[in-house]
């Protein structure tokens, strides 16, 4: 759901073909400030907006600094439980009467609605959200990058020994869209629409305002809740779940009720468990700490009846406040990977440091320089790039913390 205006330019992405729309509304610093979504959410009686809401970057004026919701440094604080946006039925971008707040989390006609409304452009009943949208850039998510980026991906994790599996990102395209939903592979619009969907909707809807949020699961900087409409007619409600002073960032999470998450599931009526590498595969980032992960160490073939048998281990990365040092937390101690785990683990970080230490190398032969052409696949862009290696990062740590984790369980079982 992060808001990437501009970066069309500054990364060399393509953005979602269209026609010459209205201009967005800017800020003295020339960033989107979204004041025509929220006049056009608050001009219908059931829609509300706070007014110490602010659209802006997280560093005023620098294009390269994302786009988030704020609290007005010159506004009131929003206190717990205020909403601080109401959008109305009418506003989102939903499959119609097919929408079910509890058991549908996929849905091809909020997709096809979604291209609808960016072939509508200007004309559409929704064109405040809808202008917004066209000016996002394509090419954020690995299922969308060139042929050598998912490639180089793939070399990265090990070809499926590391997670995202392929089968979650590398074909989603193609088994989702053009198969499952029966799409035209030719349509760019429909194939924009379904990677819009795939990073920005929450359980089959297209929210305003709300998918501007950033994510964040740090205890310190969470503060809002979202409330689903029960039923299709109802509104869409972002409510403050702690005080936000003025100047601070309003956060939300993409994946609130995944396994290191302290929360109730009784609130968990969305389909948000998912891990750390889960949201690297559909939003293109990675989160910072607390993390969500999961490893299998085992072969496909290998034989599960095997007494020495490695089955999948989970685990929470979280950072020490205090010393700041990455700590691996285990839900259960007997979920501890045995000794053929870790040496599979120790296997991974050795094979991840050296593709590292080809780093310079391997960025000479793969990555486009200025004068490269812009769609032939050959080469991947410089977003794809730094991408891979923000997410070889995290691996990396969350490799070498769960090895230093188990090491100290072994030591302390022999002492």
């Amino acid at each position: 759901m992060r808001a990437w205006s501009r970066f069309c330019v500054l990364f060399s992405f393509f953005c979602i073909p269209a026609s010459a729309s209205t201009p967005l509304p800017t800020d003295e610093h020339g960033d989107y400030n979204g004041s025509d979504l929220i006049e056009w959410i608050k001009s219908h009686p059931e829609g509300d907006v706070h007014p110490s809401l602010r659209i802006g970057r997280e560093r005023p004026g620098d294009p390269t600094s994302i786009l988030g919701l704020f609290v007005s440094s010159d506004g009131d604080a929003i206190e717990k439980g205020d909403v601080i946006a109401q959008i109305p039925w009418s506003h989102l971008i939903h499959p119609d009467a097919k929408y079910d707040k509890r058991r549908k989390f996929f849905s091809c006609r909020a997709i096809y609605n979604l291209a609808k409304e960016l072939r509508l452009g200007e004309r559409s009943r929704r064109a405040p959200y809808v202008r917004y949208l066209l000016t996002q850039p394509r090419g954020i998510m690995p299922g969308e990058w060139t042929a050598a980026g998912k490639e180089f991906l793939a070399e990265v994790l090990g070809r499926g020994e590391l997670p995202p599996y392929e089968e979650t990102w590398r074909e989603t395209f193609e088994e989702t869209w053009i198969e499952g939903c029966s799409a035209d592979e030719d349509d760019e619009i429909g194939r924009a629409a379904f990677w819009l969907a795939t990073s920005r909707d929450e359980d089959t809807l297209m929210v305003p305002v709300y998918d501007m949020a950033n994510h964040s699961n740090d205890p310190r900087r969470l503060n809002t809740r979202s409330f689903k409409p029960d039923a299709a007619g109802d509104p869409f409600r972002l409510v403050a779940s702690a005080r936000i002073a003025p100047g601070e960032q309003i956060f939300n999470s993409y994946n609130r009720c995944n396994q290191c998450s302290d929360v109730d599931e009784k609130s968990c009526d969305t389909f948000s468990h998912s891990r750390t590498p889960d949201l690297f595969a559909n939003f293109g980032f990675v989160e910072d700490h607390p993390q969500n992960w999961e490893f299998d160490p085992a072969d496909d073939d290998e034989d599960s009846s095997d007494d020495d048998y490695e089955a999948e281990f989970e685990f929470c990365l979280e950072r020490d406040p205090e010393s700041g040092e990455l700590e691996a937390l285990w839900e259960d101690e007997d979920e501890l990977p045995g000794g053929r785990g870790v040496a599979w683990l120790r296997t991974q970080y050795q094979r991840l440091a050296k593709i590292f230490g080809d780093k310079e190398k391997l960025e000479g032969e793969l990555v486009r320089g200025g004068d490269d052409e812009g769609d032939d696949g050959e080469r991947m862009t410089r977003w794809e790039w730094e991408s891979i290696w923000r997410y070889h990062g995290a691996l990396s740590q969350a490799l070498d913390a769960v090895i230093q984790s188990t090491s100290k369980e072994l030591e302390w079982d022999e002492l």
